[in-house]
């Protein structure tokens, strides 16, 4: 099989459904969704149109929370009884117009939901407050331990979403459970109680020819030994369970509390690399498992090259940052050509007290890339950005507060409660 055939040749998951090839456009949380509303808006139909002629084999939403009162961000978009679902067949009908198989990626954040989507505390397994790795000020209030029927309410709304998911338009779900969100919260316990849960109640709620996929951590980079064990311990678990009968599985890693390991600057963080930082971990779960979910492996695929390697370990290549400046970048490798390689410029080495490379320049490599979607939604093309404008303006707004989302004079009550709150 040559080099372009590796690329092309479909994939037929467990489920019954196939992948026309085996590049994947990953989640890329596009905080594109209505500031107020929390519905989806026109811009993620424009944006899921344009990967949609890209050429991919699958594409994956981003965040896409269950439960309004609990947000990653303020801009997500929210599948709940209070949907408004014309926007969500139109984005669904815009991602899968290009023959590839479309899936809404559901998420709870747990403890991390900062201030600027909600003053609520959130809830999650414990009360440890999440604390940015390298970051003084606290963006999160601490969480309120979650209560039984809290949990039990929490996997109904992931089967709420789901339905609403699969009733709109999409080809399936993916699980989040991955990057310190809720579920990862509850796996780093040792808990896969409500992981399993969630997975059945999404498997019941596409039926049994929807894709259901889970987005589980290969490695928290804290240097950590049995981390391998872990993830192997916890895919055993959901991928023989005759009710979930899980379709793909995406391995990813990193959380926010590391440093913002997730967003990528592999240099400085243990065990990683400048690229397919995941692809021993995969390797690891192929040689001592006989899962039949088939396994994505994403985490520095940046070009046609890349991967085609990670296919040696994997069935499918997950593609993030490459896709945000060349949607049709899948294409191309298809056919054998070069695709749009813009990077963010370098901002130099940032000074440790401010958090050093462990979080500024991850977060700008994130910022950046995440205003690029805003442009591909809009009609035009990735130009090389500079990251003064995100520095100060989305990033403070991002932080600090979100100026579309509520009215002037509720910013004032609240930083008034603010001064006189003892709680944080």
């Amino acid at each position: 099989m040559d080099a372009q055939q590796e690329l092309a040749a479909p994939l037929a998951l467990r489920c019954g459904r196939m992948l026309r090839n085996r590049l994947c456009k990953v989640a890329t949380s596009e905080h594109l969704g209505g500031a107020r509303s929390n519905d989806a808006t026109p811009l993620l139909g424009e944006l899921y149109g344009r990967w949609a002629l890209g050429g991919w084999g699958l594409v994956v939403t981003g965040n896409v929370m269950v439960d309004r009162r609990a947000l990653e961000a303020p801009r997500n978009v929210v599948f709940d009884a209070r949907t408004d679902e014309a926007p969500v067949v139109a984005w669904a009908r815009a991602a899968t117009g290009g023959g590839a198989l479309a899936l809404a990626q559901l998420s709870h954040p747990g403890r991390q939901s900062p201030l600027a989507a909600s003053w609520r505390r959130p809830r999650a397994p414990a009360s440890a407050p999440l604390r940015l790795g390298g970051i003084g000020p606290r963006l999160h209030r601490a969480p309120v331990p979650l209560t039984a029927s809290e949990v039990e309410a929490i996997v109904r709304a992931f089967e709420t979403a789901a339905r609403l998911a699969k009733r709109c338009g999409f080809d399936g779900v993916q699980v989040h459970a991955a990057h310190g969100y809720l579920l990862s919260q509850f796996l780093s316990t040792g808990s896969t109680s409500i992981v399993v849960d969630v997975c059945r109640a999404c498997r019941k709620a596409i039926g049994k020819g929807g894709v259901l996929s889970i987005k589980v951590n290969a490695s928290d980079f804290d240097g950590s030994t049995n981390d391998a064990e872990k993830l192997k311990a916890v895919l055993l678990v959901l991928d023989s369970d005759p009710l979930i009968a899980l379709d793909l599985v995406e391995v990813s890693g990193g959380t926010y509390a590391s440093g913002m390991a997730c967003l990528g600057d592999g240099a400085d963080f243990p065990g990683a690399g400048p690229s397919l930082t995941f692809a021993p971990h995969v390797r690891r779960l192929r040689a001592r498992t006989n899962l039949r979910a088939a396994l994505l492996l994403a985490g520095g695929v940046a070009d046609a090259a890349r991967a085609r390697r990670a296919l040696r370990v994997a069935d499918v290549a997950g593609v993030a940052r490459a896709a945000c400046v060349d949607p049709a970048c899948a294409a191309k490798w298809l056919r054998g050509a070069e695709s749009v390689a813009l990077r963010p410029p370098a901002f130099g080495r940032m000074p440790a007290r401010l958090g050093g490379r462990r979080v500024w320049v991850p977060g700008l490599n994130y910022g950046w890339h995440q205003r690029q979607l805003g442009r591909l939604a809009r009609g035009r093309e990735a130009v090389l950005l500079s990251h003064w404008p995100f520095l100060l303006g989305a990033l403070p707004r991002a932080l600090l507060f979100e100026p579309a989302r509520w009215p002037p004079w509720w910013y004032a009550l609240a930083a008034l409660g603010c001064l006189t709150c003892k709680m944080c």
